[in-house]
Parts: C-alpha cells; structure tokens; sequence
C-alpha cells in the first residue's frame, strides 16, 4: 500500500480571498440595486391607489351632481395638494347619457403618476330625486295594480 502525503495548507491564497471578495461585492451591489427597485415600484403603486382613489372619489361628486356633468372642469384636490384634476365629458347618441373622463395626475415631488378614469353616467340634473317625487294616491294605487 502506498500512501501519498500532501503538504498541509497553512491558509488561503490572496487569488482565493480577492475571488471571494469579488463574489461578495457584486453580491451587495446586485442587493442593492433590487432594494432599489422594490422601493420605486412600492412608491410607484401607492401613488396609482391615490391617484385611483381621487379619481373615484371625483366620479362620485359628478354621479351625485356635486359636479356639472355638462362643463369640463378641473384643479386640484383639496386633500392632496400635489394631486391635480380634470373632467371631461362626452355626450352620447342616448340622451342625457355622457361619457365621463377623470385624469388624476401627481404633480409633486417624486415619481409622476397618471390616472385616468372612464364611465358612462346619466345626467344627474335629469334623473330627479326624492325630495320632488309624488306620494301616488289609493286610486292610482289601485289601477296599477288591476288586472284588465
């Protein structure tokens, strides 16, 4: 039997330790830089929940005729002030049926962020509401209801 004896390593060579440390740098930076972008889509997606939000909320005030359907108008939103607006509307081959645009855009600090929002609404102005509706009487009541 023949044993072979290899000369004990006393430690590491200096390519192995700037390998090592290569490996280690680029490790860092490739960290950093998902960090990065995780943050930019972070801010990214909490600016499109504000600018939906804000959309909607205006969509709401022009469903509710807070807004005039008929007049294009826009500013900026009370709340958020580096939020701007602006209404659009369309009116279709139905009548008192529009077409409603509402852009949201940031206009602060940061990352921009553009939302649009796009619905189709009755006008409020014609729709009436309960206030002006009329208690039907018992004889109107009763000829609805009959079978002829």
């Amino acid at each position: 039997m023949i044993v072979t004896k290899f000369p004990k390593r006393r430690g590491i060579t200096l390519i192995e330790v700037l390998i090592a440390l290569a490996i280690f740098l680029l490790s860092i930076a490739a960290i950093g830089r998902l960090v990065d972008l995780g943050s930019e889509n972070a801010i990214d997606s909490l600016n499109y929940a504000t600018g939906t939000r804000l959309a909607q909320s205006k969509m709401a005030e022009v469903e509710a005729g807070v807004i005039s359907i008929t007049g294009g108008s826009g500013g900026a939103f009370e709340v958020e002030t580096d939020w701007e607006y602006s209404i659009d509307s369309v009116q279709s081959d139905v009548p008192n049926l529009y077409t409603v645009t509402i852009t949201a855009t940031h206009t602060g600090k940061g990352r921009s962020a553009t939302v649009t929002l796009t619905q189709m609404i009755l006008d409020p102005a014609q729709m009436g509401n309960a206030a002006a509706a009329v208690k039907p009487t018992a004889t109107t009541t009763a000829t609805a209801g009959a079978t002829p």
